[in-house]
Parts: structure tokens; C-alpha cells; sequence
């Protein structure tokens, strides 16, 4: 059933294991971006029609899930190996941003402290995910090295 997934992967193709941390600033840009834009659009439709309650908390949860996995699996991506460690790393530092963001918006933790770390489990969880689905995807493995042939620009 779960053949030709990886998870782990314990031999390392270039001799070299860890984080990365330019994988991990990628998939927080995605995280964040994808997010921000997911927000604006919700403001644009604030903008452009003219009800006076709008309930888009869940939405809003919704682009921060989605945000969070597609973090996770540009962070698995760029790494190549160990996704689902960068994908949790970029989950976490999400939930912190956001919580950050939170804070100072709201002077104070959220009123629903439990609830809101389920959703940073959740978060953390879609985000490995992500991260583990980064690393299997098939443009994901670095492709033999080819051997490029220089052209002569000059005709020599």
C-alpha cells in the first residue's frame, strides 16, 4: 500500500543530512503568502459587497490549514530528504507567527487557549504532512547529474 513513499530516508545522496535552512525559509514565505492572499481576498469581497456581518472565521481557519500544508510541501520539496522534519518545523514557526500576530492584534492571548492549540496541532500535523508529500512528489528527487555540452557561442 505504501510503496515508494518515503518518510525517513537513511542513506544520504550527497553526504549530507540536516535541515536546510533555505527549505525552511521557502516553505514559511509559501506558508505566509498563500495565507496573506487567501485574507486579502476575503477583504476584497468585504470591499465589493455590502452585507454587515460577515462570519469568516472558518474560511479563515480553512487558509491558514491550507497555507500551512502548502508550506510543509515546498519546504519538503526544496530539502529533498528528512520532509517530514522540515515540514513540522515550518508548521511550528507558522503557529508562532500567527499566535505572534494574535497577541499583539488582540493585546493578550486568545480567550480560547485549548482551541487554539488544537488548531496549532492541526496545523503542525498538515504541515508535516505537506512536508512528507513535498519529499514524494516526483520532481522532488534530484535528477541524475547531466553532463552539459558548452556550446561555442562564436562558431570556434
Amino acid at each position: 500500500m505504501f510503496r515508494g513513499i518515503t518518510l525517513v530516508s537513511w542513506s544520504h545522496r550527497d553526504g549530507q543530512a540536516g535541515l536546510k535552512p533555505g527549505a525552511l525559509w521557502s516553505g514559511l514565505v509559501w506558508a505566509l503568502t498563500s495565507t496573506a492572499f487567501i485574507c486579502a481576498a476575503l477583504l476584497l469581497w468585504v470591499f465589493m459587497t455590502a452585507h454587515q456581518v460577515y462570519h469568516f472565521s472558518s474560511i479563515i481557519m480553512a487558509g491558514i490549514c491550507l497555507g500551512t500544508l502548502l508550506g510543509g510541501g515546498v519546504s519538503g520539496r526544496t530539502a529533498g530528504n528528512l520532509g517530514w522534519l522540515h515540514g513540522l518545523l515550518v508548521g511550528f514557526i507558522f503557529f508562532l507567527v500567527v499566535t505572534l500576530l494574535l497577541v499583539v492584534w488582540n493585546t493578550g492571548l486568545p480567550a480560547a487557549l485549548p482551541a487554539w492549540l488544537a488548531h496549532g496541532l492541526v496545523v503542525v500535523a498538515l504541515s508535516t504532512l505537506g512536508g512528507i508529500i513535498g519529499v514524494n512528489i516526483p520532481a522532488a528527487r534530484p535528477k541524475s547529474p547531466v553532463t552539459r555540452v558548452r556550446r561555442n557561442r562564436f562558431g570556434g
